[in-house]
């Protein structure tokens, strides 16, 4: 471990920034107290600056990383995929005879997303926090394609999730679920 007195550099505080964001989003800091120990961290000229913003929170660089999801399939069932996990930057939705939710509110989205929604005489509903950019396209032959997000400014740094549907005798349904800020 470095000295206290000894001096920092952008390498580390930006390692610090990322772990004060994945506390963010685990729920352990609000947004902000986010933006005040960033804020502190920037400012920190010292190791032992450094350490003072992040000191009663754990180290999460040993925490198990969330496996990917491709897909979510219902055929003759129902499948969910909500709260926390990974989707796939590609991600298969299919409902036959069926339905499929997934749920983007508490996911780890790390780039744009795409969802490729298959429909077929079933339904999916894809929910999305408000302020994230949503692209519906696609097409719909005796079914629906319904856009229910609310108009909000869209928040900085959120991926941009476009929804790309094939719908026979079905349906696909994107809305928003409020933002309830730091949970």
């Amino acid at each position: 471990m470095a000295a206290p007195e000894e001096r920092i550099g952008d390498a580390e505080r930006q390692h610090e920034i990322e772990r004060l964001r994945r506390c963010t989003a685990d729920g352990r800091l609000t947004l902000d107290e986010f933006a005040e120990r960033v804020g502190d961290v920037y400012a920190a000229r010292t190791q032992a600056d450094l350490v003072r913003p992040t000191a009663d929170l754990p180290d999460l660089s040993a925490a198990p990383a969330l496996v990917e999801r491709t897909s979510a399939v219902g055929v003759f069932s129902g499948a969910r995929q909500s709260g926390r996990w990974r989707p796939a930057r590609a991600f298969d939705a299919v409902a036959v005879v069926g339905s499929a939710q997934i749920d983007l509110c508490d996911a780890m989205v790390d780039g744009d997303l795409v969802i490729r929604a298959w429909a077929v005489l079933g339904g999916i509903e894809i929910l999305v926090p408000e302020g994230v950019h949503v692209d519906l396209g696609g097409w719909a032959v005796f079914g629906s394609r319904d856009y229910r997000v609310r108009t909000a400014p869209l928040r900085p740094g959120t991926p941009v999730v476009r929804v790309d549907t094939r719908v026979v005798l079905g349906g696909v349904t994107v809305r928003t679920r409020p933002f309830t800020g730091a949970r």
